[in-house]
């Protein structure tokens, strides 16, 4: 695999394989996790995670839009389980649907958010890999993947099953309530597990212009990640893969707010930049006169897209699909590399090696370590 292989490149080359393995287990809990009756009388969606599975939310977002067409929300668990408005919590049988996301099950603040949410009447649903987590025993029904063990790096083969999961999962509901056919469904299902193969299909020149990208910007000072709507997921996976893998300040952000604010920042040669670009995406026209305006400037970047007719220094191509909305898929894999190759280079454990300011001693505050507060 070249020149500075390590767990987060072999991560992300198992992906495709990984998810072959998973779908025939996971497929079928998502198709029976809910009723008819359910998924008829649901009025509203409520996405919530932290972390991994915060990034598979949002890039879930607008396909659970597209199929459902119903009020959809992405919050954040802190803001669920302390300051929603829950008035209209459990006004009808199974509304909101609250879907939470955890792999591990252990998150707080997540099992916190759902037990009131679950208190509150809403119909709630727990995807981990843990059902005797806290958070599989405060929801009421529960999604099991079983994602076998791989070496350490910060997540990626499991960030790839929780985002195939809530695509599932629209895909599921929108095929139920006769928004999309049958056939349109399966198709969606074939391609979830299509674009990470064919983007990885000439793994050898993806790996090396994500290593070329990461030499050129080895001595990053920033990063950014720009993407919109569908997008907007893997832009804020992206975001996180750098502080994890390689303790690198980033920010995410639209298109539109890339020309309000960080069209402005001055040491452009060790600031890396990301833009996913979905050919299909509703913002299309404003990323392409980003893109437009970013090489005007003499900007280098990485763009992440599968409309070729977009320029970058360091473009990748994804596969051409039904639908801009599964582009993540395969688009999340890029920032993955980059952030590998980055840690690699600069000799950056992944997540500090939790040594030094950075170790927990029991009982010290930390992702999973915090107290439960039970709001009204």
């Amino acid at each position: 695999m070249g020149e500075f292989e390590n767990a987060m490149l072999r991560q992300v080359l198992s992906v495709p394989e990984l998810l072959e393995e998973v779908f025939p287990d996971v497929e079928p809990q998502v198709r029976y996790i809910l009723t008819t009756p359910q998924i008829y009388s649901v009025k509203k969606v409520v996405l919530t995670s932290c972390g991994d599975g915060y990034a598979a939310c949002l890039a879930a977002k607008r396909a659970f839009e597209c199929f459902l067409e119903i009020p959809m929300e992405v919050v954040d668990p802190l803001s669920l389980a302390r300051y929603y408005q829950m008035k209209w919590v459990g006004e009808s049988p199974c509304d909101p649907l609250v879907i939470a996301v955890s792999n591990s099950g252990q998150v707080t603040r997540v099992a916190e958010a759902v037990t009131r949410m679950r208190r509150h009447h809403a119909l709630t649903v727990a995807v981990t890999s843990d059902p005797e987590s806290p958070l599989g025993k405060a929801a009421e029904k529960v999604i099991v993947p079983s994602i076998p063990d791989f070496e350490r790096a910060p997540g990626i083969r499991t960030y790839a099953v929780l985002q195939m999961i809530l695509y599932l999962l629209a895909i599921r509901m929108g095929e139920v309530r006769l928004k999309i056919t049958m056939d349109q469904a399966n198709r969606y299902r074939r391609e979830l597990r299509r674009l990470p193969k064919e983007f990885l299909k000439d793994r050898d020149a993806v790996c090396g212009l994500a290593l070329e990208a990461a030499k050129r910007f080895r001595d990053a000072a920033g990063t950014e990640m720009i993407g919109c709507g569908a997008d907007m997921g893997t832009a804020w996976y992206g975001h996180e893969k750098m502080y994890e893998a390689a303790g690198i300040p980033s920010v995410f952000l639209d298109s539109e707010n890339w020309f309000h604010v960080n069209y402005f920042v001055k040491d452009v040669n060790r600031t890396l930049t990301l833009v996913f670009a979905s050919k299909r995406n509703e913002a299309e026209s404003r990323t392409r006169e980003l893109t437009e305006r970013m090489n005007q400037m003499g900007r280098e970047f990485v763009l992440v897209t599968d409309d070729s007719s977009l320029q970058a220094k360091y473009r990748f191509l994804t596969p051409a699909s039904d639908t801009c909305l599964f582009q993540p898929m395969a688009a999340h894999m890029v920032p993955a590399l980059i952030a590998g190759y980055l840690a690699a280079m600069r000799e950056e454990p992944y997540s500090r090696g939790f040594q030094g300011i950075w170790k927990e001693a029991e009982g010290m505050y930390s992702t999973t370590v915090s107290e439960l507060v039970l709001m009204d």
